[in-house]
């Protein structure tokens, strides 16, 4: 009865990619069944992360930094990013956010860097905040991408997520920006309503794409304000053009 059952489900399955058209959204292809990117697609995005300083990602000086952080503004700022927002990557977490593909999180979770001493003391006192989306946004996307993300690293590295952030105000989407204008659009746009709940840990702050670096200058400056004693952001991509880009 057992394979009669798992044969029943696949067919199944199967009759309802098709009836739904079911596409990677990297390149618009089948992909293989209980996967929502290809297999060609997935092979073209690396899965080697790079650290970068937030400070420097508003200019041209975007190089990696040591461990040591940055060497003109230190290890105050780090951002541990995936791979480059080049296709199909962009297409892909295109669809994530705009699409209303809240499936793909698990598959763009898997792009986040793992923190540093995960395994270690310091890893015992990691909490996972998300960049919040405003209650507006949340609403008409269905989902929040950034919390999505966090879940999905919580459950693969044991790291609770805290939703500390709030934000305050519905204002452009920074995809539609350039650099100085992101920078002002963000500016008082985040707020802890309770600073207990990390005050005094070190907060791993996750969001989908560091573009300008914008959005995560704004919300790690709050949450240390708040209490945390130390903010280290990851992002599941990094780069684009700062006109066009989905990122921050």
């Amino acid at each position: 009865m057992v394979p009669i059952r798992r044969l029943v489900h696949a067919g199944w399955g199967d009759l309802c990619d098709m009836l739904l058209d079911r596409r990677c959204p990297g390149c618009g292809t089948s992909p293989p069944r209980d996967r929502e990117v290809c297999g060609a697609c997935d092979g073209r995005v690396g899965r080697t992360g790079v650290a970068l300083c937030l400070r420097c990602l508003h200019g041209d000086r975007a190089a990696t930094v040591s461990q040591r952080g940055c060497p003109a503004h230190g290890a105050a700022r780090l951002l541990l990013a995936g791979p480059a927002f080049e296709p199909p990557l962009d297409r892909i977490i295109h669809a994530f956010k705009y699409e209303r593909a809240s499936a793909l999180a698990r598959w763009v979770a898997s792009l986040l860097p793992e923190p540093p001493g995960l395994r270690e003391g310091i890893g015992r006192e990691y909490v996972l905040v998300p960049v919040s989306l405003h209650a507006a946004r949340r609403a008409w996307r269905g989902f929040d991408q950034a919390l999505l993300l966090a879940r999905e690293a919580s459950d693969r590295w044991g790291i609770p997520v805290v939703d500390a952030l709030l934000r305050t105000r519905d204002h452009k989407p920074q995809a539609k920006l350039d650099p100085d204008l992101r920078r002002r659009n963000v500016e008082g746009a985040f707020r802890v309503p309770k600073p207990a709940a990390i005050w005094g840990r070190p907060v791993v702050l996750v969001d989908d794409v560091a573009t300008t670096g914008s959005t995560l200058l704004a919300a790690a400056e709050v949450l240390e304000r708040a209490g945390a004693t130390w903010v280290l952001s990851l992002a599941a991509s990094h780069g684009g053009s700062p006109a066009a880009g989905p990122g921050d």
